[in-house]
């Protein structure tokens, strides 16, 4: 997987190329005809995910992991601790498989759930959420087992781990 956030940039380095060129373009090309080009490549700031979740651990005995979904299709596993695949991991989904995911979080008014819900009786793994729109991010934080939040964001939450059980992991 390339660059996230959009198109990278060429800019020459040669030493007084820019002075008396009309623009990066013909910078570049006066380098090149001197032979003195040196490409660089500097990339846009990085897209956040539109779609994250994360668990954390319980007592080290939880998986402990965040999974990222960019709206390319791409997806981002964070293993942390208690799993299988530790480590950073990347894949790829087919970009409407993102797609039903996005159209799920609006299907059950997650824009509408609440920021975070009360714990349950025990202590365990924490499950966060969030959504990306544009520049806003709604983000949703529950202890795992407790009675409080809403059933639609359990299945939710399964969904997203569900879609990426079948997928191949590379590093």
């Amino acid at each position: 997987m390339g660059l996230r956030g959009g198109m990278a940039v060429m800019a020459c380095v040669a030493a007084g190329v820019m002075v008396g060129a009309g623009s990066p373009v013909q910078a570049l090309a006066q380098a090149a005809h001197r032979g003195r080009a040196q490409p660089v490549v500097i990339p846009d700031p990085a897209t956040p995910p539109v779609i994250t979740l994360e668990r954390t651990g319980c007592h080290n005995q939880c998986a402990e992991y965040t999974l990222s979904f960019y709206d390319d299709g791409e997806v981002i596993y964070d293993g942390k601790a208690n799993v299988s695949k530790a480590g950073r991991w990347r894949a790829a989904l087919p970009t409407q498989a993102v797609t039903d995911l996005l159209m799920e979080f609006q299907r059950i008014g997650y824009s509408s759930f609440n920021d975070k819900y009360p714990s349950g009786i025990t202590e365990t793994s924490t499950a966060i959420t969030s959504l990306r729109v544009g520049d806003r991010i709604k983000t949703v934080t529950h202890e795992v087992g407790s009675p409080f939040p809403p059933a639609t964001l359990i299945a939710l939450e399964d969904r997203i781990d569900a879609s990426v059980q079948s997928v191949e992991w590379t590093k």
